[in-house]
């Protein structure tokens, strides 16, 4: 197809600016990482931000964050450069600025930095190790420039991770396990069965997300596991393992049941416990749905479309289940995604891939791939099914989202054939 023909393979995919867009009718300005770096700040109690950049980026910032300070005293003020800071830096500036709103009162401040301090080179570790001991305020920064991140996800993942250097070691808690990637309240998220059956057996959770304070990620050395949920907290994770020797379990790239079951053993031989039943039902259900999706599933062609956080996991298990994949949209590449790259291609797929951001011009692109089923968000169309809504499994882990995602899946099959023999009845074409 001459429409693809610009795309990359998987395998050929090494860094997210090596994901192309599907077509030319794209928009640059919901994937502008600083967005989601300025929504995140103001959902951590305590934690004040200074966004670096130009007018643009000021204003831009100021439409979803309205408010220079937050609901408890948090501060979340804009550096505009100026003609000459443009040329020439603004190192003089920042630390002024820094140094007013630690007066002002801010116990940590996130620099957000955006294109054009990165694009002349300023020294952001250079400024923050000068300015840093006068200071009450612990400082971090992260780097957004959107020319080297081409995607919003770095305005998360790097943002939480740049939250590891305001943590300081502490005692171990041998009954603490951190969450990472769900917020202490997150109703509209379902409550995985795992961390009931963790807390009945005595252990604390901490949950770990937007949402949580800033003393909570403060505390956060001192738990004896952190359990990953969200591929945006995963690099938090392996920063805290690093500097605190934190060891992690990502649970939120996990699909197929026996990874699942030992994912969960592993859990259990760190606190010294057994699950016994306690997700026997659960499992076996996974089970037979996973027999059930080999059965139905086996040789259909698919189509991975937007709002799926975690697409080349997703899709080497949707493979292993015996369907074939022919494109996958990518809004990033994850250091993990290496080992899901290297287990599709060993089963003899590498398909390709991209971003899609108009679904208007992206989908008469797809429908000449012919899949039989996509998954995630597209407009509804007669001759593809879709599964939706995807990101409801954002948050989800365990046998519950297997069985989810399956259930899910096999329902839209059956809805499909139900429809194809009602239009065969009324075309006169149905079995005598």
């Amino acid at each position: 197809m001459n429409e693809l023909k610009h795309l990359k393979r998987l395998s050929a995919v090494k860094a997210s600016t090596g994901i192309r867009f599907l077509t030319p009718a794209v928009f640059p300005g919901c994937h502008c990482p600083m967005r989601m770096a300025s929504v995140i700040v103001e959902n951590v109690p305590g934690l004040s931000s200074l966004l670096v950049g130009m007018p643009e980026c000021a204003t831009h910032s100021r439409l979803f964050s309205p408010h220079p300070e937050g609901r408890y005293g948090e501060l979340h003020w804009l550096y505009v450069l100026n003609a000459q800071e443009v040329v020439f830096g603004c190192r003089e500036g920042l630390i002024a600025a820094l140094r007013e709103m630690d007066k002002a009162g801010a116990k940590a401040i996130l620099l957000i930095v955006t294109c054009v301090p990165e694009l002349i080179g300023e020294d952001l570790a250079g400024i923050l190790h000068e300015v840093q001991p006068e200071l009450s305020a612990r400082i971090t920064f992260v780097m957004l420039a959107q020319f080297k991140n081409v995607s919003y996800p770095p305005g998360l993942w790097k943002t939480m991770e740049a939250l590891g250097t305001l943590m300081a070691a502490g005692a171990t808690d041998a009954g603490r396990i951190n969450v990472l990637g769900r917020a202490p309240e997150e109703d509209h998220i379902p409550l995985p069965s795992l961390f009931p059956e963790l807390m009945r057996r005595g252990l604390a959770l901490r949950y770990l997300a937007p949402g949580a304070s800033l003393q909570d990620f403060q505390n956060a050395p001192d738990a004896a596991l952190n359990l990953v949920v969200s591929p945006f907290m995963q690099p938090l994770a392996a920063k805290m393992e690093r500097e605190f020797g934190i060891p992690y379990i990502a649970l939120n790239n996990l699909y197929d049941v026996e990874s699942t079951g030992r994912a969960y053993e592993e859990i259990a031989k760190r606190f010294g416990f057994s699950w016994g039943e306690a997700f026997a039902k659960e499992r076996q259900q996974a089970l037979e749905f996973e027999e059930q999706a080999k059965e139905k599933l086996k040789g259909l062609r698919y189509i991975l479309s937007p709002r799926i956080d975690m697409p080349v996991a997703l899709a080497v298990y949707l493979t292993g289940l015996g369907m074939e994949p022919l494109l996958l949209h990518l809004e990033d590449c994850y250091p993990e995604d290496r080992a899901h790259v290297k287990r599709l291609v060993s089963l003899g797929y590498d398909p390709w891939v991209c971003r899609m951001v108009n679904a208007e011009a992206d989908v008469p692109v797809l429908a000449k791939l012919a899949p039989d089923i996509c998954f995630g968000y597209l407009p509804a169309t007669k001759a593809t099914p879709c599964v939706p809504d995807m990101f409801d499994f954002y948050g989800q882990v365990g046998y519950g989202r297997t069985s989810n995602l399956l259930k899910r899946s096999l329902g839209v099959l059956a809805d499909r054939d139900v429809s194809e023999e009602k239009r065969r009845v009324q075309h006169g074409a149905a079995p005598v």
